[in-house]
Formats: structure tokens, C-alpha cells, sequence
């Protein structure tokens, strides 16, 4: 009975040592990273409505662009948590945002005539159709 105690109790330390202890340490990579993501997506929202959002953004310590982090740890940690999260069904992706509308006179859709013939002063009314007795 001792003998098979000891065996169960070994395959237990091996499974802590090659199973559990690397499974935690890739959760905790994965925890930090994220961390380090919901940091550049907090910047990026806090820059939305600066002139300039690439130099706010570099204010904070992030890219404007990939690889979004001027360190390598962060970045790979960064890059870590964004595959395994995106695999877990997340968004990481910044919306670009919407291009000022530039509308011009040939662009505009027409009016309708009965629109045009409120607009007209009303002397200009009575001198199109002129009362038939």
C-alpha cells in the first residue's frame, strides 16, 4: 500500500511541475497583458478628441500604430493577450474614426418643386399665376 502511495503521490509532483505550474504562468501572462491593452485602449479613448491624436497618444507612452508599445515586454506581452483573447472571441480593434462629411452644391440632393415654391417670397407668387376671373 506504501509503494502505491508513493507513486500516486510522485505523478501528482510531476503534474504540479509539468502540467499546473506552466498552465498558471500563461494565465498570468495573459492577465498581464490584458492589462497592459485595456491601458492603450484607455489612451486611445482619452485622445479621441485631440488635434493631433498620434502625439497624444505617444504622450501616454502607446504607438499610434502596431506594434502599439515602444517596449518589448509590453509588446509581446501585449501581442500575447491580444492572439489568446482574440481566440476567446474579444476585440482589440480601434474603430478609425468617421471622415468629416465635405458636402458640396452638386452633391446635395434636389428639392422638390413644391419645397422650391414655399421658399419664394410672396410677391413672387403672385406674379407667376396671375388670377383668372
Amino acid at each position: 500500500m506504501n509503494e502505491k502511495l508513493e507513486r500516486i503521490v510522485g505523478l501528482l509532483k510531476k503534474l504540479l511541475l509539468w502540467f499546473i505550474l506552466p498552465l498558471v504562468l500563461l494565465i498570468f501572462c495573459f492577465i498581464l497583458g490584458e492589462q497592459f491593452e485595456v491601458g492603450r485602449l484607455s489612451a486611445i479613448a482619452s485622445c479621441e478628441g485631440a488635434m493631433n491624436n498620434a502625439a497624444c497618444i505617444r504622450s501616454k507612452g502607446y504607438l499610434a500604430t502596431a506594434p502599439y508599445y515602444p517596449d518589448l515586454s509590453r509588446r509581446y506581452f501585449g501581442a500575447y493577450a491580444r492572439m489568446i483573447g482574440g481566440d476567446l472571441g474579444a476585440s482589440y480593434r480601434v474603430e478609425p474614426p468617421a471622415p468629416a462629411l465635405n458636402l458640396k452644391a452638386a452633391d446635395a440632393p434636389a428639392e422638390d418643386e413644391e419645397d422650391l415654391e414655399d421658399t419664394k417670397p410672396a410677391a413672387a407668387k403672385d406674379k407667376q399665376a396671375p388670377a383668372k376671373k
